[in-house]
């Protein structure tokens, strides 16, 4: 069943603002994933577990209410699908470099762009279309000589379908519930994914004294912080705008790497390249959000009375 078309909303120069500095934050969540020493399931395990526990707690204490049971269910499905995510974005750095998985990360707009109008009923915009389509192409400059950057983009695909589905569910809740119920959904589905892998069978799955630092700024940072204000942020900034804002991420990412793990993460002069036509057309995006109605934006198709 498709998601219904959510009301048109006009976003501020606050909304973006934070939005950024969520991307900014998600910059650090490829270089903290590779300097843990954990398998990825695990680790995301142990992110979201974290994360869960820390909004569970917050919300027993304001007395939060819950969500009804349909909205609930959607949450948890959704949570399944960005555990499924942040393994194989942490895979796709430990596979080849940080830069490469980043990279394929950034066609999360491509993704959108295609099955956005599918799932909310909307037109499908020309102009999006060829800005999704840009990102491609820097990705097909950059190649796929990083086994990384094949599982990046399969991540993005994911996270795509999960930010479309957010943008609907925090117009009727709280950002902070979505993320907590989805935080839980997605350490189960990691605990029992780890479980089931043969590579993790041989290894430990308590962090070594060094990684608790770091495990704790990915929880409490890049996903308590960042992703509540991410789902919070999309009331009003659409699931493709969030897209074109995230390609600023392998940005911060390719900045931070080789600073962190030296000359493995150095790259050679068609992967900026690439990487300049996909952050260059988050630029152009920009543009034309500023210049162009709201509601010629994100205008839906017509429905029928008897729609739902």
């Amino acid at each position: 069943m498709a998601l219904a078309q959510p009301e048109a909303r006009r976003p501020s120069w606050r909304d973006f603002l934070l939005l950024h500095l969520v991307i900014l934050v998600w910059g650090l969540t490829a270089v903290l994933g590779k300097l843990i020493s954990l398998h990825p399931a695990v680790l995301t395990a142990w992110r979201t577990g974290i994360a869960a526990a820390t909004l569970g707690l917050f919300l027993a204490l304001r007395r939060q209410p819950w969500p009804p049971w349909r909205d609930a269910s959607v949450m948890l499905l959704t949570g399944l699908l960005m555990g499924l995510h942040w393994i194989l974005f942490f895979l796709a750095g430990r596979l080849g470099t940080v830069s490469g998985g980043l990279a394929g990360a950034a066609t999360m707009a491509f993704w959108i762009a295609l099955l956005e109008p599918l799932l909310l009923r909307r037109r499908w915009s020309g102009a999006e279309g060829l800005l999704a389509l840009g990102v491609a192409a820097g990705v097909m400059i950059i190649q796929f000589s990083d086994r990384g950057l094949l599982v990046g983009i399969l991540a993005a695909g994911i996270a795509g379908i999960a930010s479309i589905i957010n943008g609907r569910l925090v117009q009727r809740s709280s950002a902070l519930v979505i993320t907590a119920l989805e935080m839980a959904s997605a350490c189960a589905f990691c605990v029992v994914a780890a479980s089931l892998m043969p590579a993790t069978r041989q290894v430990s799955w308590w962090p070594q004294r060094s990684d608790w630092p770091w495990i704790l700024v990915l929880a409490l940072l890049c996903t308590v912080f960042a992703y509540s204000a991410c789902v919070w942020v999309q009331r009003r900034v659409s699931a493709f705008s969030l897209g074109m804002a995230s390609n600023f991420e392998p940005l911060y990412g390719m900045v931070l790497a080789p600073l962190v793990f030296g000359a493995a993460e150095h790259q050679p002069l068609r992967f900026y390249a690439g990487a300049a036509v996909i952050i260059g057309c988050v630029a152009l995006h920009t543009w034309r959000t500023s210049r162009t109605p709201q509601a010629l934006l994100e205008k839906p198709l017509a429905r029928g009375p008897d729609a739902e």
